[in-house]
């Protein structure tokens, strides 16, 4: 997914955009916190501090708007009688539209920094 634009694909969704999301939650969860955990340097230790702050809100209101999509779509993402849902375009709204571009935004600042790590 390059950007977000008014609709996403349910499976750009499922297989792109979700696989993001929790690729950031495990490095903030792992890395990021063995790099505090484990620094020696007062000044290095606060900076990936100050990171992990501002990921974490970031990735508090990219779950919630999130959530309201998948649970707005959840008849068309899983259908209730457990056959694999259709890929169909999912309209956005403002928030799920912004939610969606910082998820690429914070996966890319992440990976960048996961690299230095």
């Amino acid at each position: 997914m390059k950007t977000a634009g008014a609709t996403v694909t349910s499976h750009e969704l499922i297989n792109d955009v979700i696989p993001k999301l929790k690729t950031v939650e495990f490095i903030l969860d792992s890395k990021l916190a063995a790099a505090i955990e484990h620094s020696k340097d007062a000044q290095q230790k606060e900076k990936y501090q100050v990171y992990q702050q501002e990921f974490q809100l970031e990735l508090m209101m990219i779950q919630m708007n999130l959530e309201h999509l998948l649970t707005r779509y959840a008849n068309i993402i899983k259908p209730s009688d457990g056959a694999r849902g259709e890929n169909t375009y999912l309209e956005l709204d403002d928030s799920e539209r912004v939610a969606l571009s910082a998820i690429i935004n914070l996966y890319n600042k992440v990976s960048t920094l996961a690299s230095t790590l």
